[in-house]
């Protein structure tokens, strides 16, 4: 019976190296998705013995082609998405760094909350020249990383944004970072403020966001879409036998003095969809989107990448 003990230790040990990280599954069993989905995987705990878990954030680089993610625990993993007639098929890791503050130690408690990933001169034809945003909470700011992970230095934002006491909570800061082309750096708080929901550009212009209306429903990811308009990722996250995630999607039409939005896809567990706590939203080329969820590093949930375009 000498047999017995390694046959269990195979049962409940980690995924051996060697292991893919990631592996297709079906996302949608109804029959109104509300998106063109181009591609779901679930993703392995860990790869080349770096544990992968957490992931808030995703960040496109066309130039390196280099699909970013960022954890809530402000650890910088590179992947490398791989597709097949134009549906994403599967996720390779490369390498991952700690997020450093100013003084070259990694960042750790309240300042490592990383919740929000843009990045910068990643589509300009150049290549070693990319930047990462991070946007945080408990800590709200906005700072400047290299793809290795090191500070780079931080933007400069309107002062209702740096003080954690103007925000309903702690955790209901700034979870979502962007670029756009005519206002610069963008953020959109999780939660209402205590003055109020807005839309902020860097600069300090600001426009009246409009939440759409669920108990505990929060912001959780902005991206600039093809025409110039904001894609805004709005999640509702009720786990359990009779709770549901619902993601929505919105189209934010902006100018110097208006905000315009409108609902664009509504992902419903309820109407057949598995979904997780999706955090991470970033545009690759045309209208096309990856989003990733969070699984807070439980081990009955997983990591999920979904790729996807507008009906």
């Amino acid at each position: 019976m000498r047999w017995v003990l390694p046959a269990i230790l195979m049962l409940v040990l980690p995924a051996c190296a060697g292991e893919e990280l990631s592996k297709p599954f079906t996302a949608y069993s109804g029959d109104k998705p509300g998106i063109e989905l181009l591609g779901a995987l679930e993703l392995a705990r860990e790869a080349d013995g770096v544990s992968i878990h957490s992931l808030s954030a995703l960040a496109w680089d066309r130039d390196e082609a280099i699909l970013y993610a960022v954890s809530d625990q402000a650890r910088l993993y590179h992947f490398r998405p791989l597709f097949a007639d134009g549906r994403l098929v599967s996720l390779d890791y490369l390498e991952s760094h700690p997020l450093r503050g100013k003084d070259g130690d990694r960042l750790k408690g309240r300042k490592s909350d990383s919740e929000g990933a843009h990045v910068m001169h990643g589509d300009n034809g150049k290549q070693g020249d990319s930047e990462i945003l991070v946007a945080f909470e408990r800590d709200p700011r906005i700072e400047r990383y290299s793809p290795d992970g090191n500070y780079l230095g931080k933007i400069k934002l309107p002062k209702a944004l740096r003080k954690v006491e103007n925000y309903s909570a702690p955790n209901n800061a700034l979870e979502c970072v962007t670029w756009h082309p005519r206002y610069g750096v963008m953020t959109l708080p999780q939660k209402p403020q205590q003055d109020g929901h807005f839309l902020y550009a860097a600069d300090g212009k600001r426009w009246p966001y409009a939440m759409t209306p669920m108990n505990d429903n929060e912001v959780v990811s902005l991206e600039v879409m093809q025409d110039g308009s904001l894609l805004v990722m709005e999640r509702l996250f009720k786990p359990g036998l009779f709770g549901a995630v619902i993601i929505t999607l919105r189209r934010a039409v902006i100018d110097d003095d208006r905000l315009e939005l409108t609902t664009v896809a509504t992902l419903d567990s309820r109407d057949g969809w598995r979904l997780d706590n999706f955090e991470g939203l970033s545009r690759h080329e045309d209208d096309r989107f990856f989003i990733v969820s969070d699984n807070d590093k439980e081990m009955v949930r997983r990591t999920l990448l979904y790729y996807f375009t507008f009906e």
